[in-house]
């Protein structure tokens, strides 16, 4: 397939590279100048992981060392582990139990706290919140008075766990026994699980060693391996509270030491894991350049064949339109936004037509619907059966009555004959209509009653073509209500239902079969327009006018009348 420059594809192709290649070339530019900052940003991200976990390390050790002051001067801790020796079985046992209570509050104040225990070398016994009331090797205080259980918060490591302990009284020298040891073990469990929160899955671990750390709590025991290699890499040690960053050929170690409560913590990261996505991204990056270029051919190529064919056709249909042929339509099974272009291609092209042979042929129609509605404004017939009812009522020398059908009918001709405006507004014309309908009420008082709601006053000022409702209303009386001796009824009313208001004409005539319903519903519809007879000659009309007015969803709609006979909705725009 030949292109030429100037084509489209060529055009297209050029320009997605003009685009895409400079936004891709400023892309792997950034990356690889960013590759930088986004391992500052890890080590940030670290540290700022560590130093949060240490705040919370610290801030639960400084609450537990708060507690074990606070409970080492309670009185009734002190008193008894000096008055036990003189005080009856009785009242040892009562103290000792709220002293487990205390004990028991105490552990109960911190998930941190695994057991507290109350040592009385004196009496060679221990309460224990775990373990209640027992015998205390003396072996197992000495060991943990040793630590340097002196209040001074260190946290003491033995073969048991890890502790905080004090004494009373503190003051004494090293050499005294000491009257109590109250002591903290601090939970490995939870402390391992404070490790795990700083853990990333696959990227590492975490670990806390107090003292000489000759032991460590670790986040995950596969990773114990990684502690040797750590523990020469913080012989320097560092600032209190200040984290230190060392790199070995595994991995990186960030640490922080707390100089009051004894311990590090720790955080591992592997090297590898930490460093694969950014190598991971570059070998993206280079094949993603490799891949762009053909992509971009490819891409190009079929936007061409998905916009360049459906628009030759359509190209190939405004041809048609210039040579003149306005019969030509665009066949397609399409349903994409093509397919929406060329349904309305052809209902343009349609309208076109129609609107050209309205152009020429509208005239004629509008001259002769308006000959004809001049015609049946002065109908011959109605002014002689006016006139005839005149002189009946002269006849009987009802003046009244002359007078009011006088006026009626004096109205009515001011009306037809004032002006020619085209279009009057709704109002006006429903006045009209009802003084028609006045004048027909005396004429057939006897035979016809006459049912006429008032129009809303929203309504009034929209403006129709002129002598809608008369033909309608004339139509009722010569066909509906011809046969119609007595009990005729012919009723106006007004509604409206959204945007749409409708004035509805029925009457209870019985001439009307179902067939004959169909033919006229047809024949409005414009099924079969033409051989109009006169007896809906009236009612094409002004449906005629009306759809030319407002568009094909206005006009007449017929159909059968709860009353019986047939019944017309004029359907008008609320807002025209």
């Amino acid at each position: 397939m030949r292109f030429k420059r100037n084509s489209l594809f060529v055009k297209m192709m050029l320009m997605f590279f003009a685009l895409i290649l400079p936004l891709y070339g400023l892309s792997v530019s950034l990356t690889y100048n960013s590759s930088g900052q986004m391992r500052g940003a890890i080590e940030r991200s670290n540290e700022s992981v560590l130093l949060f976990h240490y705040a919370n390390l610290q801030f639960e050790f400084a609450r537990m060392n708060g507690l074990l002051l606070e409970y080492s001067v309670d009185g009734e801790l002190a008193d008894f582990s000096t008055m036990a020796p003189v005080l009856s079985n009785y009242e040892i046992d009562r103290r000792l139990n709220n002293i487990l209570q205390k004990l028991r509050q105490m552990q109960a104040s911190s998930p941190y706290i695994a057991d507290v225990r109350y040592y009385l070398p004196a009496l060679g016994k221990v309460v224990s919140v775990k373990e209640g009331v027992s015998d205390s090797p003396s072996g197992e205080w000495r060991e943990l008075a040793a630590t340097g259980a002196s209040l001074r918060g260190t946290v003491a490591e033995t073969g048991a766990g890890y502790f905080l302990a004090g004494s009373a009284p503190y003051s004494l020298d090293a050499s005294a026994d000491p009257n109590f040891l109250l002591v903290i073990r601090l939970s490995a469990e939870e402390l391992t699980k404070q490790l795990q929160s700083i853990q990333k899955e696959g990227e590492g671990g975490a670990y806390l060693l107090f003292g000489n750390a000759d032991r460590a709590v670790v986040s995950d025991e596969a990773l114990r391996g990684q502690f040797d290699g750590f523990r020469f890499a913080v012989d320097e040690g560092a600032a209190a509270g200040m984290v230190v960053r060392d790199e070995t050929a595994n991995g990186y170690f960030y640490s922080i030491a707390d100089p009051v409560y004894d311990f590090r913590l720790v955080s591992y990261r592997d090297k590898e894991t930490l460093l694969e996505p950014i190598r991971r991204y570059s070998f993206w990056m280079l094949l993603l350049t490799a891949v762009s270029c053909a992509l971009i051919v490819v891409f190009t190529y079929g936007i061409y064949r998905l916009i360049h064919r459906p628009l030759l056709k359509l190209i190939r249909g405004f041809r048609a339109m210039e040579r003149g042929d306005m019969m030509t339509r665009i066949e397609h099974g399409r349903g994409d936004e093509f397919g929406y272009l060329y349904g309305q291609f052809n209902q343009m092209q349609h309208r076109l037509h129609e609107l050209i042979e309205d152009n020429y042929v509208q005239r004629i129609r509008t001259q002769d619907a308006e000959l004809k509605h001049l015609q049946s404004q002065i109908a011959p017939h109605f002014l002689y059966n006016s006139l005839f009812t005149i002189k009946q009522m002269a006849e009987l020398e009802n003046t009244e009555d002359i007078k009011v059908f006088s006026d009626y009918l004096g109205a009515y001709f001011r009306f037809m004959t004032r002006d020619f405006n085209k279009e009057v507004p709704i109002g006006d014309e429903t006045e009209h209509a009802l003084v028609y309908l006045r004048i027909q009420e005396i004429r057939f008082s006897n035979r016809i009653a006459i049912e006429a709601e008032p129009l809303p006053d929203e309504f009034r000022s929209i403006r129709v073509p002129r002598i809608i409702l008369q033909p309608i209303l004339e139509n009722a009386f010569k066909h509906g209500l011809a046969n119609k001796t007595s009990g005729g009824l012919l009723r106006l009313a007004a509604g409206s239902v959204g945007r749409t208001l409708a004035l509805t004409v029925e009457d209870n005539g019985n001439g009307l079969g179902d067939e004959r319903l169909r033919q006229l519903q047809e024949r409005l519809a414009g099924i079969s327009a033409s051989g109009l007879d006169g007896e809906t000659t009236g009612l094409f009309n002004v449906h005629h006018r009306l759809r030319i007015r407002f568009g094909p969803e206005y006009g007449l709609e017929l159909s059968r009348s709860p009353l019986g006979g047939l019944r017309c909705d004029i359907r008008l725009p609320v807002r025209p």
